[in-house]
């Protein structure tokens, strides 16, 4: 019989690629790990890894038998967890993640709501770009995700919790700061500045305002580097609503923020989980606490898609 504990030891060993730091996510020593997985080896009666090279190189058929493991040692913390939640389906601990351009601004805005209505959950809060968000989903190290909705995914399950609708940031001696609306074709081309690649938020504007993804326009790490250079009069970006709130808030009126009309532009955040994970009534219940305290969603508002 294989044991799920090799199991594991080789799942970490793809996607670390390393035996020592393999060995240290699973909290064993190298030569228990290496040893176990030769074990491992010999039941199967196949070679899983080439030895001699210093990289870390699976054969065909050890890459074929990882997939496998992966979704045996998912499988097999999912039903830990239904075990789990199913005593205190709304207390324990929760691995959240969310990504960068929205977590401080929803957690600022629904946090003290979540506090209130769900006392018991112990929510462990990830910052994740989207593709990092989705593969540590699929592979079990967070729970779920809060993210611009992405198309449907295999074997995860989505819930939409708010339209957050885009706005044109400007300083107030840009072209367009007198501007008391703006549209869409208008934007078609535009020097925006973006975050860099790989925020979700940069992948919308480009779709917005076709920007080529040779655009030589300045490429930030965060909204807040975005905000200080608009602000210093260096050009104009695209800013969510609940960042626009959160600026506005702390008496930040050195930008101009325009609304983008014909049709309205917004991103649909939600939720994502493993279709079969036990954390769903967590998600149903932080859903509904979240959005008792966003606001409503302006009519006519389109969503931007998000295509990865």
């Amino acid at each position: 019989m294989l044991s799920l504990k090799d199991l594991s030891y080789l799942t970490a060993l793809d996607e670390l690629r390393h035996f020592g730091k393999a060995a240290a996510a699973c909290y064993v020593s190298q030569p228990t790990l290496s040893g176990q997985l030769k074990k491992l080896e010999h039941q199967l009666g196949v070679k899983l890894i080439e030895r001699g090279s210093k990289k870390v190189i699976f054969t065909h058929v050890g890459m074929e038998i990882v997939k496998k493991a992966r979704a045996i040692v998912l499988q097999a913390r999912e039903m830990e967890e239904l075990a789990r939640a199913s005593k205190t389906p709304l207390a324990g601990h929760l691995k959240l993640a969310i990504i960068p351009s929205l977590a401080p601004y929803l957690m600022a805005k629904t946090g003290a709501a979540v506090n209130l209505l769900l006392p018991k959950l112990n929510i462990e809060l990830h910052e994740l770009e989207t593709h990092e968000l989705l593969r540590q989903l699929r592979s079990g190290d967070i729970d779920a995700g809060i993210l611009v909705l992405p198309q449907p995914q295999p074997g995860l399950r989505s819930l939409s919790l708010w339209q957050e609708q885009l706005w044109l940031g400007v300083g107030h001696h840009h072209k367009w700061a007198q501007k008391m609306q703006i549209t869409q074709t208008e934007l078609v081309g535009a020097d925006l500045m973006l975050l860099k690649q790989g925020h979700c938020l940069a992948d919308q504007a480009q779709q917005l305002c076709q920007i080529k993804s040779q655009s030589q326009a300045f490429r930030g790490a965060s909204l807040e580097t975005l905000r200080y250079m608009v602000s210093a009069g260096n050009g104009a970006t695209l800013v969510p609503q609940l960042s626009m709130e959160a600026w506005l808030s702390h008496g930040d009126g050195t930008i101009i923020y325009i609304p983008i009309i014909e049709p309205k532009q917004a991103r649909e955040i939600g939720f994502l989980a493993r279709s079969g994970s036990a954390y769903w009534p967590c998600v149903d219940a932080l859903h509904k606490a979240m959005a008792s305290v966003l606001p409503d969603v302006p009519q006519g508002t389109q969503n931007v898609p998000l295509v990865l």
